[in-house]
């Protein structure tokens, strides 16, 4: 059987709950925009950073990447945090800062050089952070209402 939480100690389950999440969720979005990145070099991919309650920082340098490459990822980048610190109540932001992040992430901003038409050498969707980013909003939140509801159901409080 479940253990039993008291009635006093229901916010602090809550609270470590929605820490879980939150942490889960910023790193899924991570993982999920550097994969879908386009990585010649593997710049582009490098250059994501996980901002607490900011969204600043320098992209990497020109270069080559290979951590980044192919089916690499980089691990998670905290630009004024430890990522796996992830808390309730803060704001993350998993952005890129690179130059050539918005014409190739979203298909706007295109260079003159582009002819005005959107082009990568994989098979990269213009807007794919947003389309990436409202399926992780809607699926982190049916997780935790899921797991909240479960705790209620197996009687955890």
């Amino acid at each position: 059987m479940a253990k039993k939480i008291k009635f006093d100690q229901v916010e602090d389950y809550l609270t470590s709950l929605g820490n879980f999440f939150a942490q889960s969720t910023v790193f899924e979005a991570d993982r999920s925009l550097k994969t879908a990145s386009p990585a010649v070099t593997g710049r582009l991919r490098a250059s994501w950073q996980i901002g607490e309650n900011a969204a600043n920082g320098n992209p990497k340098p020109p270069g080559e990447y290979g951590d980044a490459q192919g089916d690499s990822i980089p691990d998670p980048e905290g630009i004024n945090y430890q990522p796996g610190t992830e808390t309730i109540g803060n704001v993350y932001s998993v952005h890129n800062n690179l130059e050539y992040a918005e014409p190739v992430c979203m298909g706007t901003g295109l260079p003159a050089s582009w002819g005005g038409q959107f082009r990568t050498r994989e098979a990269t969707l213009p807007g794919f952070p947003e389309i990436i980013t409202k399926k992780l909003q809607v699926d982190s939140q049916k997780r935790f209402n899921d797991a909240v509801k479960q705790a209620q159901t197996k009687g955890k409080f």
